[in-house]
């Protein structure tokens, strides 16, 4: 009885030791730091492997690179444009400053963000919804993993209507705010598929590494 009782606690030791190994390989943080048990750390993972492609956005000169055509009815010229990048993250953006042929102001601006992960895309996306002052309109389908939008009228000193949408496609989260004055509200059916337009155009145009 004792040899077999040595045997036991030989296998639990065994056990005990190749666990603790398991859990040290593991505690290695992928992407941006980040608190908590190593086992928080392996989940972040799971979906970044399982994303497929990639993206990276750092490079994309979104001023030259999207398409106004869509906008071409909304008779808009460009008074100036503006390419600072998305605060706090790793991404791209451009804000056109436009001007309707009655000279009401008007803006487009697109942003694509690329987080180390799709985890930190995916929080990055829900942040949108947590923080606009502007009313959901609802989920978008066929335009990545997730996709909703977002309206928004206001006066200050003519009638504003805004549209937003933005989607998450992996660890490509990219954003359209496109916003039109004048003497009358343009609808939300005129502003959503030309924003839906640009950005499409820009998932497509941000490359994956």
């Amino acid at each position: 009885m004792s040899a077999l009782a040595g045997v036991c606690c030989r296998a639990v030791a065994l056990v005990a030791v190749l666990a603790t190994a398991a859990c040290d390989g593991a505690s290695a943080p992928v992407g941006a730091p980040r608190t908590g048990a190593a086992t928080s750390s392996v989940a972040s993972t799971v979906p970044t492997a399982s994303a497929g492609p990639i993206y990276r956005a750092q490079d994309l000169d979104l001023c030259k690179r999207t398409d106004l055509r869509p906008l071409a009815d909304l008779s808009l010229t460009v008074a100036r444009t503006d390419p600072t990048p998305p605060l706090g993250r790793p991404g791209v953006a451009c804000l056109f400053e436009l001007r309707t042929k009655d000279g009401h102001e008007a803006n487009l601006r697109v942003e694509a963000s690329t987080p180390v992960s799709a985890e930190e895309a995916r929080l990055l996306y829900r942040s949108t919804g947590q923080v606009t002052v502007m009313t959901p309109v609802g989920v978008i389908a066929g335009v990545g993993d997730e996709a909703e939008a977002f309206t928004r009228r206001s006066e200050p000193g003519f009638k504003y209507a805004e549209y937003m949408v933005h989607a998450r496609m992996g660890n490509l989260v990219v954003k359209v705010w496109l916003a039109v004055g004048g003497a009358s509200y343009v609808a939300t059916e005129t502003l959503a598929p030309k924003a839906l337009t640009v950005l499409r155009a820009t998932q497509a145009a941000v490359p994956t590494v």
